[in-house]
């Protein structure tokens, strides 16, 4: 009972090291890669607490090896609008100068009744307000009107550089 104990200590202190070192998101907020890696790490941590018989390295080792490749992929992203792309995918515009792209919608196989609720959500009644709506590459819905583009600031301009490659996808910015 006491190696259970202890073990269960252990593999609580690195899960949780790794976790922190992967970066502090949200269920809801993490990309698909980082949801699958956290279900791999569960699942690689809860074997030595099955069997007591299994070494605890056997479970550690793999922790850390995901971690650091993660880490890696992290920065890789950072470093790469191609790879950030590639991993994570890239925002799709849904919406534009406030009517639904129907295409848009197949290739996301999202709904029109769904594009409303998230509207709704972001208390936009009506959907030919609407300039630009984005599905971000984590699920979420950016809505952009008209008012948010007309600025002169820095944000607006680089709003601006986004939303032209979202319209031209075959244009790409030099690397970061």
């Amino acid at each position: 009972m006491l190696t259970l104990l202890i073990r269960t200590v252990l593999i609580y202190i690195i899960v949780t090291a790794a976790v922190r070192i992967m970066g502090k998101r949200q269920v809801s907020d993490m990309q698909t890669s980082e949801l699958v890696i956290t279900l791999i790490i569960s699942q690689i941590a809860s074997l030595p607490l099955e069997n007591a018989d299994r070494p605890l390295l056997s479970a550690l080792v793999p922790i850390m090896v995901i971690a650091a490749i993660e880490l890696l992929i992290s920065l890789l992203m950072m470093k790469s609008r191609k790879a950030r792309s590639l991993i994570c995918g890239h925002p799709i515009i849904v919406i534009k100068d406030g009517k639904m792209l129907d295409a848009q919608l197949r290739l996301l196989r999202i709904s029109r009744e769904d594009i409303y609720s998230l509207l709704r959500e972001k208390d936009m009644c009506d959907e030919s307000k609407v300039k630009y709506g984005i599905i971000e590459p984590n699920g979420s819905l950016s809505v952009l009107t008209e008012e948010a583009l007309s600025g002169d600031g820095i944000q607006s301009e680089d709003l601006r550089d986004q939303l032209s490659l979202l319209d031209h996808p075959d244009e790409t910015e030099e690397e970061a």
